[in-house]
C-alpha cells in the first residue's frame, strides 16, 4: 500500500533530475521497483482536483503497474468519469488531450472489475512470469547472436523503451532484431513503423530488414511519413519545394517595414526564422503574432504570415511543412489522429538524438495512446544543435514517460581498442550525459598518430599525403569546417597527391572508414572559437570531436599546429603521442 504523498515525493525527486546525470537509472527507479517487487498494490489518497494529477497518476502509477502486469487499486476522491472529465483540456505543447486519451486507453484495457475481492496468494514463480511477459507482448524468443546488452534491449517488455547506443555499438542491428522480436510476439508487420532522420538511414534500415527476411514493415523518414499522412488525408498541395532566392527577395521587399531597429534579415536568416516557428515553437502565424512582445517579434510574425499566404497562393508546401502540417493535422483532428494511431501499434525511432521538437511530437502522437515506443540514440552523438536537436531530449525522456525502461549498449565493435579508449577519455569530460561504460568490442588494437605541424599549409599537405593512393571508401579527411577542407584540396593539386575524400564532421555522422585523418585540431578551430563561447557550446564541440574519432575503424591521424593543439587532444589522453 502506497500513499499518494509517498508517490508525490518520488515525483518531486524525479522532476528535479537534470541533464547532468550520474547514472543511467530512471529517476523514478525507487517507485518503479515497488511495481516489480509486489504483484498487488494499492495507491490511496489520490486527490482528484490537484493540478496535473492525471498526468502524474498515468506516468508514475498506472503505466508502470500495467506494463508489469500488477493488480492495482486506486483510491481517489473522484469517480472515474469525473476524473477523466477534468483531464480533457488540451495539454500544453500537444494541442490536444494527450494525457486524457492515453489514460482512457489504459483504463479501458486495464479496468477489469468494479467490485474488489481479495485474491488468493500469488506464487513467486507466477509473479516472475508476469514480469517476464508484460502486457501487450508474448513470450520472448530464446537464442541469438546478440551480446548480453543488445539482447536485453531487444527482449525488453512493451511500453516506452530507450536504448542508449554509443558509436559502433550495433544500434541498427538492435532495431532490426527488435522488429523481429515484435513479429515473433504476434504483432502484424503492417502495424510496425520504423522512422529515422534522413533518407540514407531509411534505406539502410529497409535493406537490413530485407536481408533478415522481414517484409511488410513501414520504414519512413520523418519527412516521408509526414508526406504520406498528408497525401492519404487529402491535405497535400500539388507542389513541394523551397522558394528560390529571387522569390524570397521579393517576399522580403514586400513585407511590412521593420520598425524594430534591428538589422533586416537576409534570405538565409529569414528561412531560419520561419523554420523555427514551424518546427521548434510549432505555432501558426496568428499565434506567433498574438505571442509577440516586441516590435522585432511582431515583424517576424508578420513575415511568417506573408510567407504562409504566399505558399497557399501558389499551392506549395515547403519541406518543413511535411512534418509541421502533419503534426498540426494530428493535433487538431481527433478522427485523423485516431486513424493513424490505430494503424501503428508499435513505433520504433532510430537516431533519436538527431530529432527536433516537431519530429519528437510526431512520434509521440503516433505512438499514443498505447505508447509502445522504442527509441534508439546516443546523447554523446547529439551534434545538430543548430538544427534544433537537443541532448536534453534524450536524457530527459524519462520526464515525458516516467515509466520508461532504459537499456545501454556498452561495446564499440567498430573502432580499434585504442580509438575506443581515446574517445571514452574525451567524452567523459562532458557533464550533460549519462555516465555509462564504453568498452572496446573489436579485437584489433587500432592505431592513433598525432602530428604537430608548423602551419596550416604544411598540415593540408600532410593530410593529402597520408591518404595518397587510398580509395575514397577506405579513407577520409575530416575537419570542423569546409574552409579547412579547402586547404587540403589546394595542397593536394599543388603537391600532385591524389585528391582525398573530404567531409565535414557533421556530414560524416553515420558513416565509417578504415582510415580517418582529422585536419585542423587546433584551439580556435576545433573547438571552434565562435561555438565554444560557454559550457554548453564547448560540450557541443566535444561531442563533435567524439564523433570524428569514432568514424575510424583501423587508423586515426590527428593533425594540429605545434603550440596550438586542441584541448580535445589532451582530454583524449593523446598529449604525449
Amino acid at each position: 500500500m502506497l500513499s499518494w504523498d509517498q508517490v508525490e515525493r518520488t515525483i518531486a525527486r524525479s522532476r528535479s533530475a537534470t541533464a547532468a546525470r550520474s547514472s543511467l537509472a530512471n529517476p523514478a527507479a525507487r517507485l518503479l521497483r515497488e511495481f516489480e517487487r509486489h504483484h498487488r498494490l494499492a495507491v490511496i489518497g489520490v486527490p482528484g482536483d490537484a493540478p496535473d494529477v492525471a498526468a502524474r497518476l498515468l506516468g508514475y502509477v498506472i503505466e508502470p503497474a500495467y506494463r508489469r502486469a500488477c493488480t492495482l487499486m486506486i483510491a481517489a476522491d473522484l469517480d472515474e468519469d469525473a476524473f477523466l472529465a477534468r483531464a480533457t483540456a488540451p495539454d500544453p505543447g500537444w494541442g490536444h488531450p494527450w494525457v486524457a486519451e492515453r489514460l482512457a486507453h489504459r483504463l479501458a484495457r486495464y479496468h477489469d472489475a468494479t467490485w474488489i475481492t481479495v485474491p488468493p496468494p500469488c506464487p513467486r514463480w507466477r509473479r516472475w512470469l508476469a514480469v517476464l511477459s508484460p502486457r501487450g507482448d508474448g513470450a520472448p524468443a530464446s537464442g541469438s547472436r546478440l551480446d548480453p546488452q543488445q539482447a536485453a534491449a531487444v527482449r525488453a517488455g512493451d511500453g516506452v523503451v530507450q536504448v542508449i547506443a554509443p558509436a559502433g555499438s550495433g544500434k541498427t542491428t538492435v532495431l532490426v532484431a527488435r522488429v523481429g522480436e515484435l513479429l515473433r510476439r504476434g504483432t502484424p508487420a503492417g502495424e510496425i513503423l520504423c522512422t529515422t532522420f534522413n533518407r540514407d538511414a531509411r534505406v539502410e534500415i529497409a535493406a537490413r530488414l530485407a536481408r533478415a527476411g522481414i517484409v511488410g514493415v513501414e520504414v519512413r523518414s520523418f519527412h516521408g511519413l509526414g508526406h504520406r499522412i498528408l497525401r492519404e488525408e487529402g491535405r497535400l498541395r500539388p507542389t513541394i519545394g523551397e522558394l528560390d532566392e529571387a522569390a524570397w527577395a521579393r517576399l522580403l521587399a514586400r513585407s511590412p517595414a521593420n520598425t524594430s531597429g534591428e538589422t533586416d534579415l537576409d534570405v538565409a536568416a529569414a528561412r531560419e526564422v520561419i523554420t523555427d516557428y514551424k518546427l521548434a515553437v510549432m505555432i501558426t502565424p496568428d499565434e506567433a503574432l498574438a505571442a509577440a512582445a516586441t516590435d522585432g517579434q511582431r515583424w517576424r510574425a508578420r513575415l511568417y504570415g506573408a510567407y504562409e499566404r504566399h505558399l497557399a497562393r501558389i499551392r506549395r508546401h515547403d519541406f518543413d511543412d511535411l512534418v509541421a502540417v502533419a503534426v498540426g493535422l494530428l493535433r487538431s483532428d481527433r478522427d485523423v489522429r485516431r486513424r493513424w494511431q490505430d494503424r501503428f501499434s508499435r513505433v520504433l525511432v532510430d537516431e533519436y538524438q538527431d530529432i527536433e521538437p516537431a519530429q519528437a511530437r510526431l512520434v509521440g502522437l503516433l505512438a499514443a495512446p498505447q505508447d509502445s515506443l522504442f527509441c534508439v540514440g546516443d546523447e554523446d552523438q547529439c551534434i545538430y544543435a543548430w538544427r534544433r536537436a537537443a541532448v536534453q531530449r534524450v536524457i530527459e525522456l524519462d520526464q515525458v514517460y516516467p515509466g520508461l525502461q532504459r537499456y545501454p549498449l556498452i561495446r564499440n565493435y567498430r573502432c580499434g581498442r585504442r580509438i575506443t579508449t581515446a574517445s571514452r577519455r574525451l567524452i567523459r569530460h562532458n557533464r550533460q550525459r549519462f555516465r555509462k561504460p564504453l568498452r572496446a568490442g573489436a579485437r584489433h588494437r587500432g592505431r592513433i598518430v598525432v602530428h604537430r605541424v608548423r602551419d596550416r599549409r604544411e598540415g593540408g599537405a600532410l593530410a593529402a599525403r597520408l591518404l595518397h593512393g587510398s580509395p575514397p571508401e577506405a579513407g577520409v579527411v575530416l575537419a570542423r569546417t569546409s574552409s579547412l577542407l579547402a586547404e587540403v584540396a589546394a595542397e593536394a593539386r599543388a603537391t600532385a597527391a591524389d585528391q582525398p575524400a573530404l567531409a565535414t564532421v557533421h556530414a560524416a555522422k553515420g558513416r565509417e572508414w578504415d582510415h580517418v585523418v582529422i585536419h585542423g585540431a587546433d584551439a580556435g578551430r576545433f573547438p571552434h572559437a565562435r561555438a565554444a563561447v560557454d559550457d554548453a557550446g564547448l560540450e557541443d564541440e566535444r561531442r563533435l570531436f567524439y564523433v570524428a574519432l569514432t568514424r575510424a575503424r583501423e587508423r586515426l591521424d590527428i593533425i594540429c599546429t605545434r603550440g596550438r593543439e586542441s584541448r580535445f587532444v589532451d582530454e583524449a589522453g593523446l598529449r604525449t603521442w
